[in-house]
C-alpha cells in the first residue's frame, strides 16, 4: 500500500469487530482508525457489527449497545449507497467473485479513493495496494470457492449503456473502470 497522506480509510465489519473484542489485530485496527484523517462504512457496517456480536459471539444487547456506542464516539461516517454504487458493487461482485457487501466495502474504498481496512482475506486480495490487512485475515469471511476473477458480463447487457446515461443525467456519480 502506498503511504498517502491525508489518508481516507473505509472501515470494514471485520476490521471494526477488533475495535470492539480483545482480538488479534486490534493494536493495527486502533492504529489505523487513530492515523486516518476520515473514516468511513456504509451503512450497513453496523448491522452486521450488531449482528457478528450477538449471534456469533453471544453478546448481550447491553454490550452490543455499548459496542456500537463505542465505535461511534470514533466520528466514523457512514455513507449510503446510491444505485451508482449498487452498479459498481454488481460489476465487483463478478470481477472477483465477493459478496455483495464485501465489494460494497470496496466501491466505497474506490469511490473516495481511499484505503481499506480489513481482516478478509478475499476483500484484501479484491483490494489490492488500497488494502491494510488487520490481524491474521480469518476475519467473518463466509465459506466460497477459490479466487477466480471473471470478466463482468453486465456491460453485455442491452440496457446497460441507457442506464448509465440516465444516471449520468440525473447528477448521479458513476465511477468508471
Amino acid at each position: 500500500m502506498a503511504d498517502r497522506r491525508p489518508r481516507t480509510v473505509v472501515l470494514d465489519a471485520s476490521a471494526g469487530l477488533k475495535l470492539v473484542r480483545v482480538e488479534e489485530g486490534r493494536d493495527t485496527a486502533v492504529r489505523t482508525v487513530a492515523d486516518a484523517t476520515r473514516t468511513c462504512v456504509p451503512t450497513f457496517f453496523w448491522l452486521e457489527i450488531a449482528n457478528v456480536l450477538a449471534r456469533r459471539h453471544g453478546w448481550s444487547g447491553a454490550a452490543v449497545i455499548e459496542a456500537v456506542h463505542g465505535l461511534d464516539s470514533l466520528g466514523i461516517e457512514t455513507i449510503e449507497a446510491d444505485r451508482a454504487m449498487i452498479l459498481a458493487v454488481i460489476d465487483l461482485v463478478e470481477r472477483h467473485d465477493l459478496t455483495a457487501y464485501d465489494a460494497a466495502y470496496l466501491a466505497l474504498a474506490l469511490s473516495l479513493d481511499a484505503d481499506i481496512a480489513t481482516a478478509d482475506r478475499r476483500l484484501a486480495l479484491a483490494a489490492g495496494d488500497r488494502a491494510i490487512v488487520i490481524g491474521s485475515m480469518g476475519g467473518i469471511e463466509e465459506e466460497r470457492a477459490g479466487y477466480r476473477p471473471r470478466t463482468p458480463s453486465w456491460p453485455s447487457w442491452a440496457d446497460a449503456g441507457a442506464y448509465l446515461a440516465e444516471l449520468r443525467a440525473t447528477g448521479v456519480p458513476v465511477r468508471r473502470g
